[in-house]
């Protein structure tokens, strides 16, 4: 008997007595494609998974010959194939982004697997092929043991068998994200490395030996159809930037200090560390397979499943597409990353942020932390507010000390309340750093709890960041952490920056990643792996503890551990500090530095994850360039802005305000990234075509001339902002011009949201532009001529003539057309509907 989705908890209620069939076939589906999960009706069977698309009704994927889940329990080989399972019931919720989950749960009957619990989550959404799926094994009154094979790890989900009748040639395409400084910088000094971890695609042939790659995302595809995967864990590619070479002992072992991690080891570092995780790629002779596999620190050998300690993998995601088109793959990645791997909106609203880091590194000569108090950062609060700023995020120095999470008891007497009272005033909102893993050693937390200092090979606490000692997340202090957290949510804070969440080798035993019975570098492996799932569910917990709180993952430094997909399934990336610059550098060259990120990543991750803080201060005369970075991507400043007066923080303030008119149409918009950093020009252009709303931003190290045209619908245009523009047959033209040595132009493309006005052309650049009901307000820098459109709905268009505005009317169909001449520079315009 086949039941849908829809049907599946009626079915389960009568039991399917009504059925005739000795098989049940349970479908997971959405408008493309069809999943089914086949097994026996009531005894125990195999569970099979085959995958149709709707609109060719062929099978993508069967599991004839690929088992779904495969691992190794009580030294035996289980897999979704062997007749063990019985279906015992599912059931549904409906996602915050518009998803299903579904919940299906199987039971093992037979000797081998008699009373373990296979629990299957399946994530299907609207529109989309994509597929993010868990799996997790329970008992209850029994004991299961995972085990290796032949002394390595073996558990593989999710498999699937991708049809290739025509044996054609399979080909590999896989995106890294965490190469750290692989690429050398396009401008300035070429020698320098930029402090960055990059993107890396890799493009091999798959042969009958199969491919296993790090990834974190995959797409296999013999031609006919790709197919991609991708893993929620974290971890960077390699050991570039890990450790200083000419510290490394005999036998690469490390026995000096790190970035971030100061201790002696007595154990070598390898690349392959770092491959937790690996999606395998196989060519047969009727299908190309693929999995998730597990490689290192997934469990331990002989790790106990039973009623208190389930085991779950980490989600993953699987989807297709016709064809082999690297970019329709890479706008699905950008589709998952943006919408379908969070179901947090408040990380997806794009928001502008101040931190305070910049100020307090901007004069050694005062202390890092003792300047923020009461008075100061008021001061700085309300310069601040002049940006336009949606968060003010105080950095490392409101603390009492490194792991006592609660404010300064000498510097802020009264707590957090005076800084949130001030921060309401201006509809800002609160932010705080946090080093999650440090812990001051003259704190009292510190001495009553030993068992969770890190130590090095000689039993010495490591020195994490700023030379404190590191305590071990995955154990009891990941909920007294938790604790913390939520008490600071309770006080307001709805920002969160987590800082040096590094990779601190803990081999401490008696945790939740092994007991003194296992080899230390057992105990090491399963931490690593382990950490990134443990700080993400923190996220999720503190997310779910208040929806509204957004927390940025600092991977600045190389080490940092959370450098992958799994935090963006609940917050954002800060993804770099200062890059190929440094502290208290305000020119142009720490910026394109910054942007970097931005032409790296064009295409592959969403630039609205992303958040960095540029200096918008006008030391070095670049402050509309700087502040033209942080409108591209990042959406930070930080500094000192009493180094700036109140007319160029209001500037910036009313750049922002536009911004923040078509920020949230392109979030998930693929760039169109024209040039390298320190080209002449370099264009990013960020257009929803369909809701003609965008922003086109150029940067270039000396003067230039350049027309530049891009796709919108004409009917939603409101207006271009900032340059000379004009619309003929849904293609905007525009023509920038510069004569300066070194400069940013920025053109905002804002939507009309069908309000029937539209600017269709101006020969002069308008600076602002505002419609509501039937009026029209708009500003233009130099004597000029627009064209507008005006539906008749809105009444017939008045414009009070002078010698320096004059109009012309006609009409065409549903539209008047005006015809405005302005003759005089920084003249408004007001147009009104007489209805």
């Amino acid at each position: 008997m086949k039941f849908t989705v829809a049907a599946i908890l009626i079915c389960i209620l009568f039991a399917c007595e009504n059925s005739s069939s000795s098989n049940e076939e349970l479908i997971l589906e959405n408008n493309l494609f069809s999943k089914t999960f086949s097994f026996p009706k009531g005894k125990p069977g195999a569970i099979l998974v085959d995958l149709k698309q709707k609109n060719e009704g062929e099978i993508v994927s069967a599991s004839s010959s690929l088992p779904f889940f495969e691992f190794v329990v009580n030294n035996q080989i289980v897999s979704a194939k062997d007749k063990y399972w019985v279906f015992q019931g599912s059931e549904s919720r409906k996602m915050q982004n518009g998803g299903t989950e579904y919940t299906l749960v199987f039971e093992g009957k037979k000797r081998e697997v008699n009373g373990l619990k296979v629990i299957i989550k399946e994530q299907v959404f609207p529109n989309s092929t994509w597929m993010r799926e868990k799996l997790e094994l329970q008992a209850e009154g029994k004991t299961f043991q995972l085990n290796k094979l032949e002394g390595k790890l073996h558990f593989r989900f999710p498999s699937y068998a991708i049809v290739n009748d025509r044996n054609n040639a399979v080909e590999s395409t896989e995106i890294r994200i965490a190469s750290w400084e692989k690429e050398p910088i396009t401008f300035g000094d070429k020698k320098r490395g930029n402090h960055m971890y990059y993107p890396d695609i890799i493009q091999k042939e798959i042969g009958g030996n199969g491919l296993t790659v790090k990834g974190p995302l995959s797409i296999i595809s013999n031609g006919k159809v790709s197919w991609l995967t991708a893993y929620e864990h974290a971890s960077q590619d390699n050991l570039n930037g890990l450790l200083d070479k000419k510290k490394v002992g005999e036998g690469g072992k490390l026995n000096d200090a790190m970035q971030g991690v100061k201790g002696v080891f007595n154990f070598p570092l390898k690349d392959e560390d770092f491959l937790f995780l690996g999606i395998a790629g196989k060519a047969e002779e009727k299908s190309m397979d693929v999995s998730v596999d597990m490689l290192r620190g997934g469990y331990l050998d002989g790790e106990i499943i039973d009623k208190d300690h389930p085991y779950s993998t980490v989600w993953t995601a699987s989807g297709f597409y016709n064809g082999n088109d690297l970019e329709t793959g890479k706008s699905m990645i950008r589709d998952y990353l943006f919408h379908l791997i969070c179901e947090k909106p408040a990380s997806r609203v794009p928001e502008y942020y101040y931190n305070t880091w910049g100020l307090q590194r901007e004069d050694r000569n005062k202390p890092l932390r003792g300047i923020l108090t009461y008075d100061r950062i008021f001061k700085e609060i309300d310069n601040a507010a002049e940006l336009g700023v949606d968060i003010f995020v105080l950095d490392d120095g409101w603390e009492n000390k490194m792991g006592e999470w609660f404010p300064h008891k000498e510097r802020f007497p009264q707590g957090l309340a005076p800084i949130k009272e001030r921060l309401d005033k201006y509809g800002i909102k609160m932010g705080l750093w946090f080093s999650p893993m440090g812990i001051d050693s003259t704190s009292q937390r510190y001495k009553e709890h030993p068992e969770w200092v890190i130590k090095d090979s000689e039993g010495q606490p490591i020195l994490a960041q700023w030379n404190h000692p590191a305590f071990d997340f995955v154990g009891g202090f990941f909920d007294v952490f938790i604790d913390d957290c939520k008490a600071l949510i309770d006080q307001g804070c709805r920002f969160m920056k987590w800082d040096a969440i590094n990779t601190f080798y803990s081999r401490l035993p008696g945790l939740e990643h092994g007991s003194s019975d296992y080899p230390e570098q057992e105990i090491r492996a399963r931490y690593e792996y382990l950490l990134p799932i443990y700080v993400t569910k923190a996220m999720e917990i503190l997310t779910d503890y208040e929806p509204e709180l957004v927390i940025e993952m600092d991977l600045t430094e190389a080490r940092r551990v959370m450098v992958g997909l799994a935090p963006l399934s609940q917050g954002k990336l800060f993804w770099m500090n200062n890059g190929a610059s440094g502290y208290n550098d305000y020119s142009t060259y720490r910026t394109k530095s910054m942007r970097t990120i931005a032409n790296e990543f064009e295409g592959i991750i969403p630039l609205e994850l992303f958040t960095y803080a540029n200096y918008p201060q006008n030391i070095a005369g670049s402050l509309k360039y700087n502040v033209a970075n942080s409108l591209l991507t990042g959406h930070g400043f930080w500094g000192n802005l009493e180094l700036m007066n109140s007319k160029e923080r209001k500037w910036i303030g009313e750049q922002v305000a536009i911004s923040k008119r078509v920020l949230p149409y392109i979030g998930d918009v693929e760039p169109q990234v024209h040039g390298n950093v320190g080209d002449s020009p370099e264009i990013y252009s960020v257009v929803n075509a369909a809701e003609a709303a965008g922003q086109i931003i150029l940067f270039s190290e000396g003067p230039f001339e350049k027309d530049f045209s891009t796709s919108v619908n004409a009917t939603n245009l409101f207006a271009v902002l900032n340059q000379p523009f004009s619309i003929e047959k849904d293609l905007l033209s525009l023509s920038f011009r510069t004569n300066e040595e070194e400069s940013s132009l920025v053109a905002f493309v804002l939507p009309n949201k069908g309000s029937g006005v539209s600017i269709q052309a101006s020969t002069s650049a308008i600076t602002n532009a505002e419609q509501k009901n039937a009026w029209l307000e708009y500003y233009v820098a130099s004597p000029g001529k627009q064209i507008i459109n005006w539906n008749k709905k809105q009444g017939k268009p008045l414009l009070e003539e002078t010698e320096n505005v004059a109009v012309k009317i006609s009409e065409s169909g549903e539209m008047y057309q005006l015809e405005v001449t302005v003759r005089k520079a920084n003249q408004k315009v007001v147009i009104k509907g007489n209805l």
